[in-house]
């Protein structure tokens, strides 16, 4: 047996006669520091590229926005005016159509046989169906009228809706479903119950009757206040909304948030060849023989993203069509909301039905 001392033990290989040391507070709270200082650059890192992520999508929501509204406002624009391939002149609205509810009165009214009416925007709302509490101050708003593509069997008809009988080539009458019985003998169906358009007489056809009114509403939704109406209650989000008749209704639909200025110029044709010869803001054209000379439509749409953007302020002037004699109209962001990134939209949009030939 080998018997180890003390003192030979603390020379053994591997044993260590000096106690082993910690860190010191100190060092620990250089340790804490220097992570704090990179935790807040990572954090600070991940803000930025989710602020920078967040206004690139609202940019790519915006154009998507833009495309949206052009298609929308297009569409109708170029279907104004179309009464199933009669001219509006010869077209009679009956007597026995019900009231629309919530209409608006005068040239806006919705039922007219007008393709189109615009009304250049005021510091008020211009139109009776639109409270100034749901209207832009200065916004352009543009009532559009026509007959829609699909043909409808007479027999399908509802009664609550307004229609265009159309006996093409010659003349046409809008009627209301229920009524369609009394329409004049020359558009009168031979079979009211008829339930497919094969049925009806030749060169005879039933259409649906659309009134729609854009216009920029100042919130996008109505529903923390007072129902149906923008205050102080809502949000501050500019809306491109329409007035859609809708059986005897005109009924209120949003159509895109964040378009903050809307302005239109109309090209007038006053020598027949079908193409405008001046473009006119809305107030100039002051009888419904001005409008049907109207051939093609200007139309600015400004729409703002839906994000904040803490590092940027918008103090651009933006030109617009419209105005007087077509000259522009000018618009500069109110200091309240120039945190927030723009685009202008323009389109040239023709009124095909008006130009017709």
């Amino acid at each position: 047996m080998i018997h180890v001392t003390s003192a030979q033990a603390l020379r053994l290989p591997g044993v260590n006669g000096h106690r082993q040391r910690g860190i010191t507070l100190v060092e620990m709270m250089v340790a804490m520091v220097v992570g704090l200082i990179l935790l807040v650059g990572i954090v600070q890192l991940f803000a930025s590229n989710k602020q920078a992520y967040r206004i690139q999508e609202g940019a790519n929501v915006l154009n998507e926005n833009a495309r949206y509204i052009m298609n929308q406002i297009q569409y109708d624009l170029r279907m104004g005016d179309h009464w199933g391939g009669v001219e509006r002149d010869d077209v009679e609205v009956m007597s026995d159509i019900d009231a629309v509810d919530g209409d608006c009165t005068g040239a806006a009214a919705s039922i007219d046989v007008v393709g189109i009416f615009g009304i250049d925007g005021e510091a008020a709302s211009p139109l009776d169906c639109i409270p100034d509490s749901d209207y832009v101050p200065d916004s352009d708003i543009v009532v559009i009228r026509y007959a829609e593509a699909v043909r409808r069997a007479t027999g399908n008809l509802a009664d609550d809706r307004v229609y265009v009988r159309s006996a093409i080539g010659r003349r046409a009458a809008v009627f209301q479903g229920v009524n369609k019985g009394d329409l004049p003998a020359d558009l009168l169906p031979a079979d009211l119950d008829a339930a497919t358009i094969e049925e009806e007489v030749p060169d005879t056809a039933n259409f649906e009757f659309r009134t729609v009114i854009y216009f920029l509403r100042p919130c996008a939704s109505q529903d923390l206040g007072t129902a149906g109406e923008c205050d102080e209650d809502d949000d501050t989000i500019p809306t491109l909304t329409r007035l859609t008749l809708d059986g005897m209704s005109l009924v209120e639909q949003d159509v895109i948030a964040g378009v903050e200025q809307m302005q239109l110029s109309y090209g007038v044709d006053t020598d027949g060849d079908r193409t405008p010869d001046y473009y006119s803001s809305a107030e100039n054209l002051t009888t419904d023989d001005d409008w049907d000379k109207v051939v093609d439509v200007r139309l600015s749409v400004l729409i703002r993203n839906t994000e904040i953007d803490v590092t940027y302020v918008d103090e651009n002037t933006y030109k617009l069509y419209g105005g007087e004699d077509g000259a522009g109209v000018e618009y500069t962001a109110p200091e309240d909301v120039q945190r927030y990134r723009r685009k202008l939209y323009n389109s040239s949009i023709q009124v095909r039905n008006m130009t017709r030939g």
